[in-house]
């Protein structure tokens, strides 16, 4: 059975994953004339009231029915993080749509009122970043606020200089051995960020604490209080 899963990981799954971001790359998802919130990368931090997108296996294939959804949860690796029942919960109440970010954002021009990426951005390269902020704007209503978090790259230094170096690359610079995108590949401070969000075309960034923030459900969104960036960006 392991060799069986560890064969779907490495071969299949990232095929399905390519061939859907292929075939899916063109989508763009219908909006409400209401509020419109969208967690981009969301993973499986999502809410029922949000429109939930994620590259992940789980956004492809969850389902409604709870067998399958067992199946998808042992190739997905949800079982490190999750027991079956919250899976099988927040999957069947919390649609999940599936798309590539590198590829863009998925919904119309002027859609949303809040934009959500919480520890999203550093899986994208420098210029991949850029064109996902981008989009971000495009997307977002004007007036509307993208909410990000990334890990801060200023931590990163502190972190250096307190003789942990070896826990500061495996936080900040990650890398898999499986899935490419799982990889850190750009990080950020303020300053950083601020001026991309700037050249992205943001009007106005700000720099916010935890849970703190125009964004909405905050208290559940924000997860990482220790070595995170949190910034909000008005259109």
């Amino acid at each position: 059975m392991k060799k069986i899963k560890k064969f779907f990981k490495d071969n299949l799954i990232p095929v399905f994953i390519a061939l859907a971001s292929f075939f899916l790359g063109r989508r763009r998802l219908k909006t409400s004339d209401r509020l419109v919130k969208a967690n981009l990368g969301c993973g499986l931090l999502c809410r029922p009231d949000w429109i939930n997108i994620d590259g992940s296996l789980t956004s492809l294939f969850g389902s409604r029915w709870s067998w399958w959804n067992r199946l998808i949860y042992r190739l997905a690796g949800s079982a490190a993080f999750y027991s079956f029942a919250d899976f099988d919960k927040i999957v069947k109440t919390c649609r999940l749509h599936f798309f590539d970010l590198r590829r863009g954002v998925p919904l119309e021009d002027n859609a949303a009122d809040f934009v959500f990426a919480s520890h999203i951005l550093e899986h994208l390269t420098k210029n991949d970043g850029r064109r996902f902020l981008k989009e971000c704007r495009r997307s977002l209503k004007p007036g509307g606020w993208l909410r990000l978090a990334v890990p801060d790259l200023d931590f990163a230094f502190k972190m250096y200089q307190e003789k942990k170096a070896a826990e500061m690359l495996d936080l900040f610079f990650y890398t898999s051995e499986n899935y490419d995108f799982h990889m850190h590949k750009y990080n950020y401070n303020f300053a950083i960020l601020e001026k991309t969000l700037k050249e992205a075309g943001f009007s106005l960034v700000a720099r916010r604490s935890y849970q703190e923030g125009m964004c909405p459900d905050l208290g559940y969104l924000d997860i990482y209080p220790e070595h995170s960036l949190y910034v909000e960006a008005q259109k």
